[in-house]
């Protein structure tokens, strides 16, 4: 091994010493490259040398440009970060390999943790170099690669590396970034999709209400809010992605950008299929957050053509909240009583039903009906409130009590109107939920720890189930009830992953078709 070496450091003498004759050693430069299959530290050693008299002999260029992509798919760790850290030198000196070697990097981003930074690393400094047309090639790449991680590990780069690394891109760049963003939304899985729309929201397209609504178009295309709707296919995907959509689009809408589509959506999709998205995975968190989502979109609400199919949905939902008074008044305790979910399904009622103010009054008994259900549903509001009291100075969950008032103070409000002889649609609240939304999403969020939530308030019975008949007590027996803990965003990257796969046009490591409900 000791000769061998010695024979390299004698040819990068023979090659340095040539000076600008350098090229007429072509052999010597040769013997260069067949040690890229020679021992470990000829490898290494070799790497350098071809990397440093590459620019000298451009007819072996491409054959010398082979042998140091052979060394970033070696065995070993070390070589390849010593392989991958002369690109630059290379593309420095020869800026035409620049979109080959670029490349070739952006299949290497999918390495393992170990020697991940290497790529990364070499990549943003051939950024560098010639920053448009080594974005261009990784959106081709992006393009043309059936590997989910390489197209997933290529947008980060792209979306989270390079915009945080650049104080500010040129015009040309971002152009690229919103069109190519454009462009791969559509096909996105749910990481991809999590990676570009904050760029694209963050863009020049929101500055008017023309690109304001292409982005809401865009979003809505993705969540398919015009198909049918099944939130059992693909284990639950489609819900996790009309969910993500909309969060991303819920910022967008305003007086000049309408919620209607999705509105509709959500009375005659969602709502129908409430209990089957309580069965999925973490679907109590689901539910709440599908509830969330309808009032924040019936706030921006245009006119429905025939708002009363719609706002039928909301109000049969909101009677399964809201009970019935029980005939036998002498239990002394109440049934479980869901405030945070009924705050959203009224103000999403009160906010839609303006539109068809005779849905109430037409028929009498449905009035007293909803009448009764609101005066119980407002005692309970009351009990509530004195518990609360009750608790003060006793350790309680923080968000709780923040969010507790502004939930009875709401769900007041909205009854009030309603109570009117004939219901009236004038009070403006703010959803409580919104209310501390700022607060909360400053706080640093770990992927190990369990997310925390917004606790909703309820009543229960003694036993833990709602009894057939209850009134209240004056407060008495309440307890804060705390339902299952998660966050729905968790589904939303259980597409399947396989091992590790190198090379060029080798082996992937699972093909686009793997990523359920979110593939088009």
């Amino acid at each position: 091994m000791a000769d061998s070496i010695e024979e390299l450091y004698e040819t990068y003498n023979i090659l340095t010493e040539a000076k600008e004759n350098v090229s007429k050693h072509s052999q010597d430069y040769l013997k260069c490259m067949e040690r890229t299959k020679g021992n470990d530290k000829e490898k290494k050693l070799a790497a350098q040398i071809i990397s440093k008299f590459f620019k000298h002999f451009p007819d072996l260029q491409e054959k010398a440009l082979n042998a140091i992509f052979d060394l970033c798919e070696d065995d070993d760790c070390m070589i390849r970060i010593s392989a991958m850290k002369v690109l630059p030198a290379i593309c420095k000196d020869s800026k035409e390999y620049i979109p080959k070697v670029t490349d070739i990097l952006a299949q290497l981003l999918q390495l393992d943790e170990s020697d991940h930074n290497t790529p990364t690393n070499t990549l943003t400094q051939i950024y560098r170099e010639d920053p448009l047309g080594t974005i261009k090639t990784i959106f081709n790449h992006v393009h043309t690669t059936d590997d989910a991680t390489e197209r997933e590990k290529c947008l980060l780069f792209v979306y989270k590396k390079i915009v945080k690394m650049e104080e500010k891109l040129s015009n040309e760049i971002n152009d690229l970034l919103l069109e190519e963003g454009k462009k791969i939304i559509p096909e996105s899985d749910a990481t991809e999709f999590g990676l570009v729309m904050p760029y694209l929201t963050a863009s020049k397209l929101t500055k008017t209400i023309a690109g304001q609504q292409e982005l809401v178009n865009l979003v809505a295309e993705k969540a398919e809010i015009d198909g049918t709707f099944d939130p059992l296919e693909e284990n639950g995907q489609n819900v996790n992605r009309v969910m993500m959509c909309v969060d991303f689009a819920l910022p967008l809408f305003n007086a000049n950008i309408e919620s209607t589509k999705f509105t509709k959506f959500y009375c005659d999709q969602m709502l129908p299929n409430y209990d089957a998205i309580g069965k999925l995975k973490d679907g109590s968190t689901l539910q709440y957050h599908s509830l969330k989502q309808l009032a924040e979109l019936s706030t921006h609400c245009g006119k429905l053509e025939n708002p009363s199919l719609h706002v039928v949905q909301i109000f049969d939902k909101l009677k399964h909240f809201m009970p019935l008074p029980p005939e036998d008044a002498d239990l002394e305790k109440m049934p479980n009583l869901d405030f945070t979910s009924v705050e959203c399904l009224l103000y999403a009622f009160h906010r839609l039903a303006r539109q068809c103010p005779d849905f109430l009054t037409a028929d009498p008994a449905v009035l007293k009906d909803f009448r009764s259900r609101l005066t119980y549903f407002s005692r309970g509001v009351g009990g509530c409130k004195k518990s609360l009291e009750k608790h003060a100075g006793k350790k309680l969950d923080e968000d709780q009590l923040k969010i507790a008032p502004a939930v009875f103070d709401n769900i007041s409000s909205l009854i009030k109107d309603l109570y009117y002889t004939v219901p009236i649609y004038k009070c403006n609240i703010q959803l409580s939920f919104k209310s501390i939304t700022k607060k909360i999403k400053l706080a640093p969020e770990k992927n190990s720890a369990p997310q925390k939530r917004h606790t909703p308030i309820q009543f229960e019975s003694s036993n833990g189930s709602a009894p057939k008949n209850a009134r209240p007590n004056k407060g008495e027996g309440i307890k804060l009830y705390a339902p299952p803990s998660g966050k729905f965003s968790n589904n939303f990257q259980s597409y399947e992953r396989g091992g590790r796969g190198r090379g060029r046009g080798r082996g992937s490591r699972g093909g686009r078709g793997s990523r359920g409900g979110w593939r088009n």
